[in-house]
């Protein structure tokens, strides 16, 4: 057991590689940056905040590409490093290994991501004039990015496990499921995370005064669902996901990468 949770520690410590934390500080400062000039040219009301900061730039981008760099990196430094074949020997069952690999990289995603979420609400607070205390918009909107962005590091981690070229097909799932078919009309949206990260943003924004979108045509309106069943389902696919990522660890063989 004592070499398990080493295995998480060690996970945890190999996620900080300077490259990795480079675009998680470049994504952050970007969009203080978005905020800054946003909230500089016309005052930030709670409705603009969430719909044109929350819900885009950070929800639809900064989420899923902070998984995306992390996730797709459980495995991906051990492909990198040819030491893949070395840990499935490991004395440990092989779906403990991918678990602990995942685990390791919880802590360090969370941080970044709701640290980004304070640090934009702090900068909507300091120059663009948002009318509410910071700390009740952050913590309106916690939830949402806990869920959702452990959603997409264990979505983007199975990737790893299952394809080698993982972060290609992860950024092609970004900018086709979750840009493209998250803003269609229908059913389809449904399929993309960032609709149920959606459904909780404005689950949780009600309690601030703002309504979904009502400024498009009726066809496209938001057909949202509750923030308790948007959060039922995040849960249940990161863990579906984990499970999945843990059963197909330890049935693949990894001969041709040492």
């Amino acid at each position: 057991m004592s070499s398990w949770f080493y295995l998480v520690y060690f996970s945890f410590r190999r996620q900080l590689r300077p490259k990795r934390l480079a675009v998680a500080v470049l994504l952050f400062i970007l969009l203080i940056v978005v905020v800054a000039v946003v909230g500089a040219e016309r005052s930030l009301s709670t409705r603009r905040f969430i719909q044109d900061i929350i819900e885009y730039p950070f929800g639809r981008f900064f989420l899923p590409v902070i998984a995306l760099t992390f996730g797709t990196a459980v495995l991906g430094d051990e492909r990198e490093d040819k030491t893949l074949v070395y840990l499935s020997t490991r004395p440990l069952p092989r779906w403990s290994l991918f678990l602990a690999k995942v685990l390791g990289s919880v802590p360090l995603v969370l941080v970044i991501a709701l640290g980004t979420l304070l640090g934009i609400c702090a900068t909507a607070t300091l120059v663009g004039g948002l009318p509410l205390p910071l700390l009740k918009v952050a913590w309106a909107f916690m939830p949402m990015v806990t869920f959702g962005v452990l959603a997409y590091l264990v979505f983007f981690s199975w990737l790893g496990v299952a394809f080698r070229n993982s972060t290609l097909i992860g950024v092609a799932y970004v900018f086709l499921v979750e840009f493209f078919m998250g803003s269609v009309p229908g059913v389809l949206k449904q399929v993309s995370i960032s609709f149920y990260i959606r459904s909780m943003l404005y689950a949780a924004a009600e309690d601030l005064g703002v309504a979904p979108r009502e400024d498009v045509p009726e066809l496209f309106q938001l057909e949202l669902i509750k923030g308790i069943d948007a959060a039922l389902v995040l849960v249940s696919t990161s863990a579906g996901f984990l499970a999945l990522g843990m059963y197909w660890f330890s049935r693949r063989e990894y001969r041709d990468l040492t």
